[in-house]
């Protein structure tokens, strides 16, 4: 079993290779995106609106915390605004649950945007 920090690593190598369907699937039946999003179809064409415009380029974990089928991961995740072309700093946090043996993408808090402008 992939191990839950290494999921927000899959998400950007899942934007990269433009795997809406892959990113969909990461986030837990009872989360907010799911809500939102209801479908694969419908996060598509928001997938491939967002990708002209915000993609992220890297996370750096800074703490991780497990409790049994729950986990709180906290991280520096840095976006390209690729209308401005500037690197987007934001500190985040992620929670995730176990559902049927894998790990999924709860709920998440981009908590402030530490840099505009690199």
């Amino acid at each position: 079993m992939i191990k839950a920090e290494n999921i927000l690593q899959k998400r950007i190598e899942y934007f990269k290779n433009k795997e809406y369907e892959k990113i969909y699937d990461i986030y837990s039946l009872e989360s907010e995106f799911r809500r939102y999003f209801e479908n694969k179809e419908i996060y598509k064409k928001h997938f491939e609106k967002l990708i002209d415009t915000l993609v992220p380029e890297s996370v750096e974990i800074y703490k991780v915390l497990y409790n049994n089928e729950r986990a709180e991961i906290l991280f520096l995740e840095k976006l390209r605004d690729l209308k401005e072309d500037k690197l987007i700093n934001c500190y985040s946090k992620s929670y995730l649950v176990l559902e049927n043996g894998s790990w999924k993408i709860l709920k998440e808090i981009r908590e402030s945007t530490l840099n505009k402008g690199v």
